[in-house]
């Protein structure tokens, strides 16, 4: 003998459409969303993303260093001058109020994943863990907002 049972679900898919969308324009979901995109992109960052050169926010990560454009970039930009001491150069400068233009030289980072783009060289080796990581945020946000 067996037993056969039927049922019919019906969903409010606006509804659940609606609380996505206050979920994520919640401000503590999306800083924590943006601080693990900090965070997951930092090996790729060339200069570092200590607190001093970063700030993070519901809105973005924000990397606020006179050179942050040229090291997103990659490319050298000029003219740059030298800074030698003992015959040798340890740096670089430029002459103030005189527009930087782009060499077509590469720039070299001293970090082994350092990298131009580098949200888009984190995402394109580690685009499966950071969606497994907001949904899990996601999952966890919607049960403390909604239960």
């Amino acid at each position: 003998m067996s037993l056969r049972v039927a049922s019919t679900v019906h969903v409010n898919e606006n509804a659940i459409v609606g609380k996505l969308e206050d979920l994520i324009r919640d401000n503590q979901t999306m800083l924590e969303i943006h601080n693990l995109y900090a965070k997951m992109m930092e090996p790729y960052v060339p200069f570092g993303s200590d607190l001093g050169n970063m700030e993070i926010t519901p809105e973005y990560v924000k990397y606020d260093t006179p050179y942050a454009h040229y090291d997103y970039i990659g490319e050298v930009y000029g003219p740059n001058i030298p800074i030698v001491q003992d015959g040798i150069v340890v740096g670089w400068f430029s002459i103030p109020g005189k527009k930087k233009e782009p060499t077509g030289r590469q720039l070299q980072f001293q970090k082994p994943k350092a990298s131009a783009y580098w949200d888009k060289a984190m995402l394109a080796e580690k685009r499966e863990e950071f969606c497994k990581e907001v949904e899990r945020i996601l999952a966890r946000r919607a049960r403390e907002l909604y239960g």
